[in-house]
């Protein structure tokens, strides 16, 4: 992790490793903004579609105390949601990724951090596919509906939801959908290395929108979690084996439904074949988790990546400033995930 900080591939990396409840392994590195100072342990950093995996573990939570059944229509709980064809989605379609609403609505970066707002514009979306039919990662709109469906059944944002039953049990002090003030004037600052970006409008620089205040202190559930990598192992490790300090966020069995296999598809989204359970992407061969279907969790955009892997009651939570592409020579969370997994004698990976 030094040498790529030196070398200025990247800039500041926090890498956390849990193993059967206790954590083994705890660096943080580089620098958190441009101002050249060192990130610390407890700064947050934004961290993209990691979000989704807290999400879905706060939706498999409502599962888990009979409040919502994945194949209930979105509609039942919210009826607006269901004009223009869409009465026909379920929990699990969204978890899925195979809803048909893949395409995220024109919006300014102000308006994405609009709750009530967003909500309307995706109840006013359109079906781009039949649900259920096609394979397609929704990379944004995963998020408004899964966390409205949770504010009506439970009555609280998904950011408090997730401060009450996540946070606080476990005692993580670091995970948020929009932080407190204080969190965010200690944020990591985002930067990026894509090239192949071009275009205007508000996703022509991701860094811009991800180090936006409005975008920061909004609740986007499919791509806002701001977090340390401390938390975000801790989380994971709360649902694999005798979970954290005895604290199991998931029993073995809603953990086996959340992990069970929905689709091993060409996305038509991503470009290439993904392994999805209900709101967890599942260890195979185009991911940065061990190549086997049992590992779970969720990368971010840019590199960042939280996940368990229950065979061998290791959790991941790792974070990082610079977004770099998918096809870039070299994945520092894929090269991480090798060592940590050589070094158990988890898997030759």
């Amino acid at each position: 992790m030094q040498r790529m900080v030196d070398d200025g591939i990247e800039e500041g990396m926090q890498f956390c490793v849990y193993r059967n409840g206790h954590c083994i392994i705890d660096v943080t590195i580089g620098q958190k903004n441009d101002a050249g100072e060192p990130l610390d342990a407890d700064d947050v950093v934004l961290v993209w579609s990691v979000s989704k995996g807290i999400t879905a573990t706060a939706m498999h939570m409502l599962a888990e105390r009979r409040l919502i059944d994945y194949d209930d229509p979105v509609a039942r709980y919210w009826p607006e949601f269901g004009k223009h064809g869409k009465h026909a989605i379920t929990i699990r379609h969204l978890l899925s990724h195979t809803a048909g609403i893949p395409d995220t609505p024109d919006s300014t970066i102000a308006e994405l951090g609009d709750w009530q707002l967003m909500c309307a514009k995706v109840a006013d979306m359109p079906l781009k596919s039949t649900p259920g039919a096609i394979p397609a990662y929704h990379g944004l709109t995963y998020g408004w509906p899964l966390g409205e469906v949770l504010r009506r059944v439970d009555g609280r944002t998904i950011a408090q939801f997730v401060s009450d039953e996540i946070n606080q049990p476990l005692g993580t002090n670091n995970l948020f959908f929009g932080p407190p003030e204080a969190k965010l004037a200690h944020a990591a600052r985002i930067c990026h290395n894509l090239p192949h970006i071009t275009g205007s409008g508000t996703w022509s620089d991701p860094a811009r929108v991800a180090n936006h205040p409005a975008y920061q202190r909004g609740i986007q559930p499919a791509a806002n979690l701001m977090v340390n990598a401390r938390s975000l192992a801790r989380v994971y490790a709360s649902l694999i084996g005798e979970g954290v300090d005895g604290v199991r966020l998931l029993p073995p069995t809603r953990i086996a439904q959340a992990t069970s296999v929905q689709r091993l598809a060409l996305d038509q989204t991503l470009g290439y074949a993904a392994e999805f359970g209900l709101g967890f992407w599942l260890g195979g061969v185009n991911n940065k988790m061990p190549p086997r279907l049992s590992a779970f969790g969720h990368p971010g955009a840019g590199g960042s990546i939280g996940y368990a892997d229950p065979e061998s009651g290791i959790a991941v939570g790792f974070t990082k400033t610079r977004m770099h592409s998918v096809v870039d020579s070299h994945d520092t969370s894929r090269d991480l995930v090798k060592l940590i997994s050589r070094h158990y004698g988890v898997i030759d990976t």
